[in-house]
């Protein structure tokens, strides 16, 4: 009698930690990775607080609306503090994450001269905020959503719209990329986006 309760103890605790084990390999959602590079120290720092709230709110609002294709966006923010020595660090270490399939930025002449040959070697495709869709009307909630992701309810400054923009541009060649190719990728996003330039 003893002999079978030790029997079904060990059952259950065996159970107990396949039940433990499969809840803990259920699916996840692949992670791509986008950059964002922006002067957050230093004199431009208004710029960088001005397009990293419009950043987080294009993520977030991706990622609520079940990410891109299966994949779930995660944003990679570096500060360049408009140096072009900082901006060819951080375009390398974007560079080499394999991870990271678009940047936006740098939001400076001379920063993004540094860094933009960097990207090209790397097949890592640059967004920036003039070749974003000016046109591109923002949404009437645009201003509440963006005071909801800052820690004061700041008002989005100049940088803030032009950067909302840039990411809903991103999302379009990820989105495309993957239909196009099945993954996202830089070349597939590389792609997508020179589409989106010659239209």
């Amino acid at each position: 009698m003893r002999k079978s309760a030790n029997r079904q103890g060990i059952r259950r605790l065996f159970l107990l930690f396949t039940i433990i084990f499969l809840c803990g390999c259920a699916s996840v959602d692949p992670v791509v990775k986008v950059g964002l590079v922006a002067p957050f120290e230093g004199q431009n720092r208004a710029v960088g607080y001005d397009v990293i709230y419009s950043a987080r709110l294009a993520v977030r609002q991706i990622n609520e609306a079940g990410g891109i294709g299966g994949y779930r966006v995660a944003l990679v923010a570096l500060d360049d503090s408009s140096d072009p020595d900082l901006a060819r660090q951080t375009a390398e270490s974007l560079a080499v994450d394999p991870q990271v399939v678009a940047v936006v930025g740098h939001w400076d002449a001379v920063t993004t001269a540094v860094a933009a040959p960097i990207y090209a070697a790397a097949g890592l495709p640059l967004l920036t905020a003039d070749q974003a869709s000016a046109a591109t009307a923002l949404p009437a909630d645009f201003r509440a959503a963006y005071e909801e992701v800052t820690p004061f309810d700041e008002t989005p400054g100049p940088y803030a719209g032009p950067a909302y923009n840039a990411f809903q541009q991103l999302w379009q060649a990820l989105a495309e990329a993957k239909e196009s190719t099945g993954t996202i990728d830089r070349t597939a996003v590389s792609a997508a986006l020179s589409r989106g330039r010659s239209e």
